[in-house]
């Protein structure tokens, strides 16, 4: 690590979270979300992984919420209340399962992993964003990160002499050796 790094990538970071939420504050729009937060690290911390890729990060989360949705519908959580200091409905840990294992599920088959997205489908899962406004909201805060931290990656991309080609290292999972 670079000295430097250690006042850019906190900057970096900073920045894109500020714009999220300064965007939503404006906007009176709550565009910032849990989930923003680990996309805006590896955005600038880990610029040179497949998953800090406008593709993977875009589609990753839209994974998420369509599998978060489904899992919600498939286990009957509509009605049953959200997660809260009160606890966990049942209805909610199967949901929350079913989300999880479908977003790995659909990112790995469209290859767009985004470790972040099943943050995504979690805050879906639990109920504490479902409505169809919920997901239009959080994928605009997607996109509104997607947009402002491509620049950014690049810039780190190049700062840290590494070309648009660097994937982070393949997996068992990949299939490739």
């Amino acid at each position: 690590m670079q000295r430097r790094d250690l006042i850019i990538a906190p900057a970096g970071e900073a920045a894109l979270i500020l714009v999220a939420a300064a965007v939503g504050w404006a906007t009176r729009q709550p565009l910032i979300f849990a989930s923003l937060g680990p996309t805006a690290y590896e955005l600038i911390e880990t610029p040179e992984r497949r998953s800090a890729q406008p593709y993977c990060v875009f589609v990753g989360h839209l994974v998420g919420v369509g599998a978060g949705f489904l899992a919600v519908w498939a286990t009957g959580a509509w009605s049953v209340a959200p997660v809260s200091a009160a606890g966990v409905p049942a209805a909610r840990v199967w949901s929350a399962t079913l989300a999880a294992a479908l977003t790995v599920l659909g990112t790995l088959l469209l290859r767009a992993s985004q470790p972040a997205a099943t943050s995504t489908t979690l805050l879906v899962a639990l109920g504490l964003l479902q409505s169809p406004r919920d997901a239009g909201l959080l994928m605009a805060g997607v996109v509104l990160m997607t947009i402002l931290g491509e620049p950014l990656r690049r810039l780190r991309l190049r700062s840290r002499g590494q070309g648009e080609g660097a994937q982070e290292p393949r997996s068992a999972l990949s299939g490739e050796s």
